[in-house]
């Protein structure tokens, strides 16, 4: 019997650049690191009511196969993955762990009781940040533990780190680009920034994957924005710190009340990029304020123009949060997290 199979959307074959798939390959690859590849093996949820359909009999030998199992589900599968193995796990009594990606685990407890009972099932359920650690204990769990985000990235030496002195500053945006992501209200901060000052004080890359059925929504948004707005497409993963290393500040403006800890953040502070962000509960735990960034309330645009302009009158506050951002990343680093999964492994 194997030790440990790891039950997520791996996406194998296909080119995904989302962040469940980011996470859950990254996953699975630091756990096979970690306890050798003889030890490990993946199964793939990518399938949609195909993989639904056949999920008995994969829990049925995945049980009978492994000594712990692993689950990485999205939210649309949750509800219908965990309970599936908990009923079968019954006769079985393997180890089960759920590694939560985002922030909205809390608000589906309440809003579906047969996960609500699940869950206190489950040996371990791991969350990225402590609010929502604090949440789920607050609702009688006793099973939650902390294991934040993290990215196998190279980390920007400090005496390597780039110094912007004057305009004009470069921007940039390193998430799925959709409306709830607040790509709308960093191209109009940029544009009211611009237009205060008459001048070309700061331009926008935006970079990400474009949220599937959003295409249209981007397409009419980018229509006659000017040259200093622009979209540059999709970075591999694994490229992001050479990426953003030479820009002035990363604008994450999310308008998701439930974001989890925001992988974009790790890409930002391992480049030694500040981050100026909209205050949702995570952010507010990951960024120091006036140490690796600054927050500004979600969805004030006009407030987040006010960041930038203080940002472009002083940017030796900006250069002087580089250093903070490095160390702070190295708390993220991949090889000391997954220890805080692999050691609950039988």
């Amino acid at each position: 019997m194997k030790k440990v199979v790891i039950l997520g959307h791996f996406a194998f074959g296909k080119d995904k650049a989302n962040g469940q798939t980011i996470k859950t390959k990254i996953v699975g690859d630091w756990v096979k690191r970690e306890l050798g590849e003889q030890h490990v093996d993946f199964h793939d949820t990518m399938g949609g009511w195909k993989f639904v359909l056949s999920l008995p009999v994969v829990a049925f030998r995945l049980l009978s196969s492994y000594r712990n199992i692993i689950f990485l589900p999205a939210y649309k599968g949750v509800r219908v993955i965990l309970p599936i193995f908990v009923l079968f796990n019954s006769f079985f009594k393997r180890k089960l762990h759920y590694v939560v990606i985002g922030g909205w685990l809390p608000g589906y407890v309440d809003k579906y009781p047969i996960l609500r009972r699940t869950l206190h099932k489950i040996d371990r359920v791991y969350v990225e940040t402590e609010s929502l650690m604090g949440q789920l204990k607050s609702r009688g769990y006793d099973n939650i533990k902390r294991m934040p985000n993290f990215k196998p990235l190279h980390i920007v030496a400090e005496q390597q780190l780039a110094e912007t002195v004057g305009p004009p500053f470069r921007l940039c945006t390193f998430s799925r680009v959709m409306r709830e992501k607040g790509i709308e209200d960093a191209i109009e901060a940029v544009k009211a920034c611009n237009e205060r000052l008459g001048r070309e004080l700061f331009s926008l890359d935006i970079y990400g994957l474009i949220q599937k059925g959003e295409e249209d929504w981007f397409g009419q948004l980018m229509k006659g924005q000017p040259q200093t707005v622009k979209y540059c497409g999709i970075v591999p993963p694994l490229n992001s710190t050479e990426t953003l290393k030479d820009y002035f500040l990363l604008l994450f403006p999310t308008r998701f009340k439930t974001e989890g800890f925001a992988g974009t953040l790790i890409d930002a502070m391992s480049a030694g990029l500040p981050s100026i962000a909209s205050d949702c509960t995570s952010n507010k735990e990951l960024i120091d304020e006036g140490e690796t960034g600054l927050l500004f309330h979600s969805g004030n645009v006009a407030e987040l123009t006010d960041k930038l302009l203080q940002c472009a009158a002083n940017p030796a506050m900006v250069n002087s949060m580089r250093p903070y951002c490095v160390r702070k990343a190295k708390q993220y680093l991949p090889e000391d997290v997954i220890k805080i999964l692999t050691m609950e492994l039988d």
